[in-house]
């Protein structure tokens, strides 16, 4: 009798892009032998997935490579809060979203568009989504979600940094980890979010005559999480704000559980080793507290700050995420690079990696565009 020959599926990375891979390949799965197992440096959600905004939006990515998937990935967002109840698991909901106009120094004003927001330096508003276009998850819950769901399925975590990759030719067919221990794979997805820059220099090859890997590097923003003492509207809102000698541009996402998320002052910092070791920088923070006492100094401005934080939004070299097989290597998968949309495409971004690696082809959303290869010699100025 012919023993069965198990199949082991390693994704590297246990942030939101992660987990929702794990999550989809655990359901889409039809093999009883086939092993999944989530490699994470630090804790499940440690990074940019436990500590960003959570905002889908259904178009905002228009008119570029990202349509189809951010499309199809807030609708399934939207199946995903069903099946999953995520309205209780991971407080999914759908939202109002404005753009918000502010000075210090305003003349002519409006009244504010929300009760929590100060008359008297609102210069204009606009509605730029609805509850039908724009919605909002929190992106720890949601994460740790998909792999509550991933696990319960079978799918195994562990805690690990990842320092190498074994090959036999160009078939990928081992992790190196930290522990001293190499893992038997025959399938890897690197989807380690700002640190995949360090993973793709362990391929065996990068580069071709015409095409190359483009680099992933990281972006520091920081966030503060405030508790308010009334209830805050679901009014999402994308403010520029008028200081006199500089403007600032701080995003305000109340949450249902009554948190408030205030995020914004990005700067370029060098990338910790681990997210563990984030450290916000404390005048980013300062600004954010400032910020919010001149556009809400009743009821935000004196909310307590339950949370000061930081995170490194995962950002290739032309700003377009890498998603598919790197097609030089056999079982070598990348998903990362998604910038500030991580959290909307995780959805579309977890199936499609599923269905590459299970069935061949991605068939939820065209990704051609966000194949890993790219032209030689793009940047991010010429696009």
């Amino acid at each position: 009798m012919t023993e069965s020959v198990s199949r082991h599926i390693a994704i590297l990375g246990g942030g939101v892009i992660g987990s929702s891979i794990a999550y989809h390949i655990t359901l889409l799965n039809r093999d009883p032998n086939l092993k999944v197992t989530v490699i994470e440096q630090t804790a499940i959600a440690s990074a940019a997935s436990g500590r960003a905004g959570g905002f889908l939006s259904y178009d905002w990515c228009d008119g570029g490579p990202l349509q189809d998937l951010a499309r199809k990935s807030f609708k399934l967002h939207a199946e995903l809060a069903k099946t999953l109840n995520g309205k209780k698991r991971y407080d999914y909901r759908v939202v109002d979203t404005l753009s918000v106009t502010a000075s210090m120094k305003a003349v002519s004003v409006k009244a504010p568009p929300t009760d929590w927001l100060k008359s008297g330096v609102i210069t204009k508003y606009k509605q730029i989504g609805t509850t039908k276009t724009t919605a909002q998850l929190h992106p720890y819950k949601f994460t740790q979600t998909l792999i509550e769901e991933a696990e319960s399925r079978g799918a195994q975590v562990k805690i690990a940094r990842v320092e190498g990759l074994e090959f036999d030719a160009y078939k990928v067919s081992g992790v190196r980890l930290s522990t001293d221990e190499t893992i038997s794979v025959d399938t890897i997805i690197i989807a380690m979010g700002p640190w995949s820059g360090e993973a793709l220099s362990w391929l065996v090859k990068k580069s071709g005559r015409a095409y190359q890997l483009p680099d992933v590097s990281g972006q520091r923003a920081h966030s503060i999480v405030i508790r308010p003492s009334v209830p805050i509207s679901a009014h999402v809102c994308f403010v520029s704000l008028n200081l006199g000698r500089k403007f600032a541009e701080p995003e305000i996402y109340p949450r249902p559980d009554g948190e408030v998320y205030i995020s914004g002052e990005c700067d370029e910092s060098p990338l910790p080793p681990s997210a563990d070791q984030y450290v916000p920088n404390p005048t980013a923070i300062k600004n954010l507290k400032s910020n919010i006492n001149t556009l809400s100094p009743e009821i935000l401005g004196v909310a307590p700050v339950i949370k000061e934080s930081c995170c490194y939004m995962p950002i290739s070299d032309d700003d377009k995420p890498l998603i598919g097989k790197v097609p030089w290597l056999d079982g070598v998968y990348l998903a990362t690079g998604h910038s500030v949309w991580g959290i909307l495409n995780s959805s579309g971004t977890g199936r499609v990696i599923a269905e590459m690696v299970l069935e061949g082809q991605a068939k939820f959303a065209d990704v051609r565009a966000l194949a890993p290869m790219r032209p030689r010699n793009i940047n991010r100025n010429s696009q």
